[in-house]
């Protein structure tokens, strides 16, 4: 998990989701946490462990764009 703030300076965590990937097995998905509420990005990960790795190495920059397109997506202000 890491803390970033989006373009209207409110902090979110970026998460790790985990869902099912390919032939069912775990996976998970790049998401967002804002005070109870969560967006999910259409990025998807072959584990946990490579989710948490692309987390903590991202720049901050990618995630916050990542965040935007999801909020987007997710018709979030």
């Amino acid at each position: 998990m890491r803390s970033i703030n989006d373009d209207h300076g409110r902090a979110w965590e970026a998460l790790a989701l985990p869902i099912k990937v390919a032939h069912l097995r775990d996976g998970a998905r790049l998401a967002f946490r804002h005070e109870g509420e969560q967006v999910t990005s259409a990025i998807d990960f072959n584990s946990i462990e490579a989710a948490n790795f692309a987390i903590e190495t991202m720049s901050e920059k990618e995630l916050r764009r990542r965040l935007e397109w999801a909020k987007t997506a997710a018709g979030v202000a």
